[in-house]
């Protein structure tokens, strides 16, 4: 079969490869996810203008599409990279020569770091022990039905928590999808203050923006959501997430660190997904990581991992042997 890689803009795709982009989502659960929408690629392609979308053809078909960003070096990386939380080929299921796609990119390589481990054309390229779990809450059968099933002490731990925050500071309430700039811009305070990773993230003012981009987002395959969890009429915890068909992921958390006793981080999960379940959500994705709050609250998982295609093969075995090297150095005797 003759294949064709055109790379594009991501605002130059048109309606029918939207629909198309759209189409190709619903291959598998996982891949209903906001990170891999078109809007996600577009809303990043309007901050940074190195963002690019590789549109794959076989005899005259697109049959997938390759969102990333380039760099002087032809070596690429995810789109929105390091904030989007799920990278790879959004596809139709057909098969997909990996090496080749990146080659006709005139890329020279392309890296990834939470491709789904389902991507059968990236199977061969991921790094050996980059394998993790991305964690969910289902909340299929409802909140009640969730909380039934959670550890006894842990929900104990946190009920008694809420209400010592109460009588301290004040009653516990969410204030759902806030569009208030400045709860946008006190998560992006709290984060920045409390992670060494956060801090370097938002020195970047693209990242800002693309935060502040997607907080506005109003599509069915990717829409923002800002909820503040507040004792009294003080924040304590606030989450920007965005929803798509699948539910909705969790994206930059955070929380304020004076009140850390009273565990407010875990104590917005409860209250989200309470409201979620109300408003017909039925999933909630809080990603890769294991982190302990995730393990206590969530109740499946899918698998992501990390690795690179390189155009040439030669580059692509260097790159091998030297990863093997330094693992063995770094190895026990």
């Amino acid at each position: 079969m003759a294949m064709r890689v055109t790379v594009v803009r991501p605002h130059e795709l048109g309606l029918s490869e939207a629909a198309l982009w759209a189409k190709f989502q619903q291959t598998s659960p996982v891949m209903l996810s906001p990170f891999l929408s078109l809007t996600f690629a577009q809303a990043v392609g309007r901050i940074r203008s190195n963002a690019r979308v590789a549109v794959v053809e076989q005899d005259g078909h697109i049959e997938a599409f390759l969102p990333f960003e380039w760099s002087s070096k032809r070596i690429s990386l995810p789109i929105g990279s390091p904030m989007n939380d799920l990278h790879g080929f959004i596809a139709s299921g057909a098969p997909i020569h990996a090496r080749a796609v990146v080659k006709a990119a005139d890329l020279r390589g392309w890296r990834f770091a939470h491709a789904p481990a389902e991507q059968v054309a990236l199977a061969s390229y991921r790094y050996r022990g980059t394998t993790v779990q991305c964690r969910d809450m289902d909340l299929t059968d409802g909140y009640d039905a969730y909380l039934k099933h959670r550890g006894k002490s842990f929900t104990k731990r946190a009920a008694e928590k809420r209400r010592s925050i109460e009588r301290h500071v004040g009653p516990v309430s969410l204030e759902w999808n806030s569009a208030r700039p400045e709860h946008l811009r006190q998560l992006i305070d709290w984060k920045a203050d409390k992670y060494g990773g956060s801090r370097q993230l938002f020195s970047d003012p693209t990242a800002v923006r693309i935060v502040e981009e997607l907080s506005r987002a109003d599509s069915d395959d990717c829409r923002g959501l800002v909820n503040v969890l507040f004792a009294g009429e003080r924040e304590i915890a606030i989450h920007m997430g965005i929803t798509g068909p699948r539910g909705l992921c969790v994206w930059f958390p955070a929380y304020d660190r004076d009140l850390s006793r009273f565990s407010p981080g875990t104590m917005m999960w409860f209250a989200v997904a309470e409201e979620a379940s109300s408003r017909g959500i039925t999933r909630i994705d809080f990603g890769y990581g294991e982190d302990s709050y995730k393990l206590h609250l969530t109740t499946e998982a899918y698998e992501v991992a990390g690795g690179a295609v390189w155009a040439s093969r030669t580059e692509q075995f260097g790159r091998e042997m030297y990863r093997r090297l330094i693992r063995h150095r770094h190895s026990p005797a």
